[in-house]
């Protein structure tokens, strides 16, 4: 039975290389469908379905596991809960700009914007600093590929120029020796001419 399931979880891997949490916990070898980052956790397509049915977690907004594993390693070792108070984040203080669980509220119940996180985050992917952040993004990619094909053809047309150079002083050096052979040539007949011994 081990061998098949590890069968199973190696198929698994090479397509998708995160498994349904809740499926993993009742030793069920799933690929995931959907991310959700209040529970810090992945889902298939039915354990979504049951997140979202029950009320504790009715309200969270799930991404496609693409559209996380996309984010890169360094987003998601983003801690999801207070280190502190071993509790969850659920609020953000915007004067502090920092992350707040429940107890981490009362030193902060002067600052007059804090604001729960899935609010913040709700529609953050339609939103339009977000669209213009994105498209902006993707122009810096596009001028620094622009910019790096640019840079290899400086590259490729300087050493095409070096190699002309080199080319036109060895020419050179042949025409100024050949020159030079010339002079001497005739400055020994004259010499011949001038002293006849």
């Amino acid at each position: 039975m081990d061998t098949i399931r590890h069968f199973n979880v190696t198929i698994a891997m090479a397509s998708n290389p995160i498994f349904c949490g809740i499926c993993d916990q009742r030793h069920i070898t799933k690929p995931s469908t959907d991310w959700c980052s209040e529970c810090n956790q992945a889902l298939c397509t039915e354990c979504k379905d049951f997140h979202a049915s029950i009320k504790a977690s009715q309200n969270h907004s799930t991404i496609p596991i693409s559209n996380h594993l996309a984010l890169g390693s360094s987003f998601s070792q983003v801690e999801g809960h207070c280190s502190v108070h071993d509790d969850k984040y659920q609020l953000f203080c915007q004067t502090h700009d920092c992350l707040l669980c429940l107890t981490c509220l009362e030193e902060h119940t002067k600052c007059g914007d804090v604001v729960r996180i899935s609010k913040l985050t709700r529609d953050v992917k339609t939103s339009e600093s977000f669209v213009d952040t994105q498209n902006s993004l993707s122009d810096i990619i596009l001028n620094l590929s622009k910019i790096q094909s640019h840079l290899e053809e400086n590259v490729c047309d300087i050493k095409k120029q070096k190699e002309s150079i080199l080319r036109e002083i060895a020419q050179m050096r042949k025409e100024i020796d050949s020159h030079l052979d010339q002079i001497e040539k005739s400055l020994k007949i004259e010499l011949s001419k001038v002293v006849k011994v």
